[in-house]
């Protein structure tokens, strides 16, 4: 089983002079497989992160995709061995 670290890094919409929180549905792909999609909500400026398991096969390249009504900025990574359960991904 793999892990991969998906990253909110900016969440948010501007209202007049405010920021103010928004939604966001981020789907995440393993190759070109996807793998999950995530909906998100709130706002924020500092980085949030959540782990994610899937059954493709280790080493292909992991990227996001979302649509947001305002501004997102999100990323995805690889993980080796999940921090929140400590699966090994070789397992």
């Amino acid at each position: 089983m793999g892990s991969i670290k998906l990253t909110v890094r900016r969440l948010y919409k501007i209202d007049g002079e405010r920021m103010v929180g928004t939604q966001a549905t981020a789907r995440i792909f393993v190759g070109d497989r996807l793998v999950a999609t995530e909906d998100v909500s709130g706002m924020t400026e500092s980085p949030v992160s959540k782990y994610l398991h899937h059954q493709e096969a280790d080493g292909q390249p992991v990227r996001v995709e979302w649509e947001c009504d305002g501004i997102a900025d999100m990323a995805v990574v690889e993980m080796q061995v999940c921090p929140c359960c400590q699966h090994d991904g070789h397992e």
